[in-house]
């Protein structure tokens, strides 16, 4: 190819930002079809389930117990925390509670987490506007088909150079699903869209430990997003084309021209939200079907687990890459592909208190987890990120038995039914708010497209002020 031709070569890219601020301008609820707006509805609830619940962790205080020496309180409610925050640091709380006990939803394919992002983002801006609940949907699906789509299509050459997606990608999503709720202009959202990209954020590194920060990534994108959103709303500019344009997102963060791909939003392709998956158990998307592959093999085959004497995990290279983190502290136990892996050996189950200190400081761990290879052969890592495959083969002494995953409970493809989805959603909100209220939020988040004003609601996701 000649340099002129270069010049002139299309890059598969042209044309994303526009395309993302075109399908949110034109967005309308009462277009949504009755598929995509029970699977906004799906992802609602299950997102505020687990903020509510997240609420109560370590790194959720923390990052409160900082703003409360900063500044003082505000109005917003903030779902399972007591004192109100301002608006940018209600959409901060929210986000980092939403990703602070690994149950938050996400996107295989772009190994992104949405919700944690986009909904705090827009019950703190839904709360200042006093939204109706259809609005509320709208602005959701906005923002998912932003991180859906960026991330499809930056995937996995941005997780490859050591980002983190979430961080690094649903930034623009918080950003297009307020410009949506607010009703900005397409010049303000260009704006609002090149702002966020100055925000966009996270390094992989907390695989390594200190993994508290992977938390934070989801506050600081909600935030930053909805930053973005209120500054371009005040005027301010942001870089057109932020998104494909020379030195823009791209070129940072995932590739060059040569292995870029388009930005592709609906009706081109489906939407992204029916696509996204609810997580059954607090750890890590990426070691799920190996871990439920394994509790198969153990229950099917009636196999205790002193007669395991070695399980060799086949899977994909992003993975496996987790066979080196360590389960010296909660958020890193929640990524260890050993210490789930050894988990699921002695228990048969993943639950949130097998990450507190007097289970992980449990001395015999070591030993379970030597028994443990994890591998990423070519033949089964190609098939991701279509999927999320996982071989896992045991050996005892009676011989070896061997089960495929090629994706865990909650997928399109192994999918946790509504009923489901709202016993998770009990028995995340119960312990904060009790059972009949629970309940109580549950029927309410569900009917939500029915309510004119949705302040009400998002008042009694938070506790009663102390």
């Amino acid at each position: 190819m000649s340099h002129a031709e270069a010049l002139h070569t299309r890059h598969p890219a042209d044309g994303a930002t526009d395309n993302i601020i075109t399908f949110v301008s034109t967005l309308r609820h009462d277009a949504l079809s009755d598929e995509v707006r029970h699977y906004a509805r799906r992802h609602l609830l299950d997102t505020v389930g687990v903020m509510i619940s997240g609420a109560q962790g370590s790194i959720a205080t923390q990052a409160e117990t900082v703003l409360i020496a900063t500044r003082p309180a505000g109005q917003i409610p903030v779902a399972g925390r007591a004192r109100r925050a301002d608006l940018i640091d209600a959409a901060f709380l929210g986000g980092t509670a939403a990703h602070g006990i690994e149950l938050d939803d996400g996107y295989t394919k772009g190994s992104v987490h949405p919700g944690c992002t986009v909904v705090p983002a827009i019950l703190s801006a839904g709360y200042v506007k006093k939204a109706s609940g259809a609005q509320l949907i709208e602005a959701m699906v906005a923002g998912y088909e932003t991180v859906t789509a960026i991330g499809r299509a930056v995937h996995p050459d941005l997780r490859h150079r050591g980002f983190h997606p979430t961080g690094a990608v649903a930034v623009f999503g918080a950003a297009m699903a307020i410009g949506k709720l607010r009703g900005l202009t397409q010049q303000q959202l260009s704006n609002a869209l090149g702002i966020a990209g100055s925000s966009s954020a996270g390094l992989f590194a907390f695989v390594n430990g200190g993994a508290d920060i992977k938390r934070l990534h989801a506050g600081h994108a909600s935030r930053e997003g909805l930053q973005a959103a209120l500054l371009a709303e005040a005027g301010v500019e942001g870089p057109p084309g932020v998104i494909e344009a020379r030195d823009g997102f791209m070129q940072a963060y995932a590739y060059n021209a040569d292995r870029a791909r388009p930005v592709e939003l609906p009706p081109a392709v489906p939407f992204g939200i029916t696509d996204c998956y609810i997580k059954p158990n607090p750890c890590c998307r990426h070691i799920q079907p190996a871990v439920e592959a394994l509790i198969g093999i153990l229950n099917d085959e009636t196999i205790a687990s002193d007669e395991v004497k070695h399980v060799a995990v086949e899977t994909y290279r992003i993975a496996a890459e987790h066979a080196g983190t360590g389960w010296d502290d909660y958020a890193s136990a929640q990524l260890s592909f050993r210490y789930l892996m050894s988990l699921a050996l002695r228990f048969r189950n993943i639950k949130v208190a097998y990450f507190e200190d007097t289970v992980r400081n449990d001395p015999g761990w070591a030993a379970l987890a030597s028994k443990f290879e994890i591998s990423a052969p070519h033949e089964v890592d190609r098939l991701y990120p279509k999927l999320r495959p996982a071989r896992v083969t045991v050996t005892t002494a009676k011989g070896k038995f061997v089960r495929q995953a090629d994706e865990a409970m909650g997928s399109r493809l192994v999918p946790l039914d509504d009923e489901g989805l709202k016993a998770k959603f009990i028995g995340l909100v119960e312990p904060v708010h009790g059972g009949a209220k629970a309940q109580k939020l549950a029927q309410r988040l569900w009917s939500i497209e029915d309510m004119a004003d949705v302040t009400p609601l998002i008042d009694a996701l938070a506790k009663p002020a102390r």
